[in-house]
C-alpha cells in the first residue's frame, strides 16, 4: 500500500493507492485539517498521522509519498511546510518508509501533454467525471505523488 501524502495551508490529504503499473488505483483520499496555531495543534497532527501510518500491521507497513513543498514564484504556506514536516516525523516514528517527490516529477510521471498543468491531468486521471466530490488540488498532489512512487518501484 501507498500513502500519497499533500500538505496544504489548512490541511494534510492522503490518498490510499495500491497496485502498480496498470493496476495502480486510488482506493481512497482522506482529508485531515489541521491548525498551525500552536505547538499543541502540530501535536495532535503528529498523533493522527502517526495512528493512521501504523495501521497495517508489520507485514503490511505502507510506505510514504510525501509531495514536498512548492518552491518558485509561488510558494507554499508556512502552515504547509510545518505539515509536511510532521507528515514526515510521523512516518518516522511510525518505522514507515517515506519517498519524497517533488511537484516537477509529476509531469512526466503522470503523461501530461504539452503546457498541461499536472494538477489537471491527476484529476482527469484519478477524478474523471467527477466523482470524488471532495476532490481538491491536495487530493490531486497526493494521488499523484502515490503514482510516482507506484511506478518508481516496479
Amino acid at each position: 500500500m501507498i500513502l500519497g501524502v499533500s500538505a496544504t495551508r489548512n490541511a494534510v490529504v492522503i490518498a490510499h493507492a495500491t497496485g502498480r503499473g496498470g493496476t495502480f488505483a486510488i482506493t481512497s483520499i482522506t482529508s485531515m485539517p489541521f491548525k498551525a496555531q500552536s505547538g499543541a495543534d502540530l501535536q495532535d497532527l503528529l498523533k493522527r498521522l502517526a495512528a493512521l501510518f501504523a495501521r497495517g500491521g508489520k507485514r503490511r507497513r505502507p510506505m510514504v509519498a510525501l509531495l514536498g513543498p512548492s518552491s518558485g514564484r509561488f510558494k507554499s504556506a508556512v502552515e504547509s511546510i510545518k505539515a509536511e514536516a510532521i507528515a514526515e516525523l510521523a512516518a518516522a516514528e511510525s518505522g514507515v518508509p517515506v519517498v519524497k517527490v517533488t511537484a516537477a516529477s509529476l509531469k512526466s510521471a503522470l503523461g501530461c501533454a504539452t503546457g498541461q498543468k499536472w494538477q489537471a491531468r491527476a484529476a482527469e486521471r484519478f477524478n474523471p467525471r467527477g466523482r470524488r466530490k471532495n476532490w481538491s488540488k491536495g487530493a490531486a498532489g497526493a494521488a499523484a505523488a502515490a503514482l510516482k512512487v507506484a511506478g518508481r518501484s516496479l
